[in-house]
C-alpha cells in the first residue's frame, strides 16, 4: 500500500502542476479536462491513504475531497458556459461549503473535541465572516450578489483552519500537521481567488498560478494526511 500511496502522491502533484501551468496560459475546455484529472488524482490519493492507514476512525474526509472535485468542475463550467456563470458559482460555493463541513466532521470524529479550541475557533471564524461582509470596499472587492455566501464561506473556512491548528497544539501528530498545512493552503488560495473573482484587474497569470498551486497542494496534503494516522 505504501507503493501506491507514493505513486498517487507523485501523480497528484504532477497533474496539479500540469493543470496550473495550462490554466495560467489559457482558460478553455482543455484546462477544464486537466483540472478534472488533477482533482480526481487527489480524491484517489485520499482513498489510497484511507486504505493504507490503520488508525482512521472517520471516513468523512473522503466525501470532503469528492465535494472539492465537484466544486472544481462547477467553478470551471462558469468559464465554459458564461451565460450561466452565476448559477455555477453558487453551486461551486455550495460544494466547497459541504466539503468543509465534511472536513470538520472528520476532525470531530477522528480526534477528541476540545471545548476551548472549539470556542476560540468559532469566535475567530465569525469575526472573519463579519470582516469579509462589512469591509469589501476597503479591500477593493465587489462581491455583488455573492457577498453573503462569501462571508459565510469565509467564516466556515477560517473556523476549520483555526480548529485544525488548535488540534496540533492539543496533541501533535504528523497527520494533524499535514491536515492543518493543507487547509491553511486552501484558505490562502481562496484569499487569492477572491481577488481574482471580485477584484479589479486581478485575473492575471501569476495570480492564477498562485491560486491553483496553493489549492491543489492543499488538497493533496489533506488527502495524504490520512495515511499518517496511526
Amino acid at each position: 500500500m505504501t507503493f501506491w500511496y507514493i505513486l498517487l502522491l507523485i501523480l497528484a502533484l504532477a497533474a496539479a502542476l500540469v493543470f496550473t501551468v495550462q490554466r495560467a496560459m489559457k482558460t478553455d475546455e482543455k484546462s477544464l479536462l486537466l483540472k478534472t484529472v488533477a482533482s480526481i488524482a487527489f480524491v484517489l490519493l485520499g482513498f489510497v491513504s484511507f486504505r493504507g492507514s490503520d488508525g482512521v476512525i472517520s471516513v468523512c474526509l473522503l466525501p470532503g475531497l469528492v465535494m472539492g472535485l465537484i466544486g472544481d468542475i462547477y467553478l470551471d463550467l462558469k468559464y465554459v458556459h458564461p451565460g450561466t456563470s452565476t448559477t455555477y458559482t453558487f453551486a461551486g460555493f455550495g460544494a466547497f461549503i459541504l466539503g468543509h463541513l465534511f472536513y470538520l466532521a472528520f476532525l470531530f470524529r477522528q480526534y477528541p473535541v476540545s471545548g476551548a479550541a472549539l470556542v476560540i475557533s468559532i469566535l475567530i471564524g465569525i469575526a472573519a465572516g463579519i470582516g469579509i461582509y462589512v469591509t469589501p470596499e476597503r479591500m477593493r472587492l465587489n462581491y455583488g450578489k455573492f457577498r453573503v455566501i462569501s462571508a459565510c464561506y469565509a467564516a466556515l473556512l477560517v473556523f476549520v483552519t483555526v480548529y485544525a491548528l488548535c488540534l496540533c497544539f492539543a496533541g501533535f501528530t504528523a497527520a494533524k500537521l499535514l491536515f492543518f498545512l493543507g487547509i491553511a493552503l486552501f484558505l490562502f488560495s481562496d484569499l487569492v481567488l477572491s481577488q481574482i473573482y471580485f477584484g479589479e484587474n486581478k485575473n492575471t497569470p501569476l495570480n492564477s498560478m498562485i491560486n491553483h498551486g496553493a489549492y491543489y497542494l492543499g488538497q493533496i496534503l489533506i488527502a495524504a494526511s490520512l495515511f499518517l494516522i496511526r
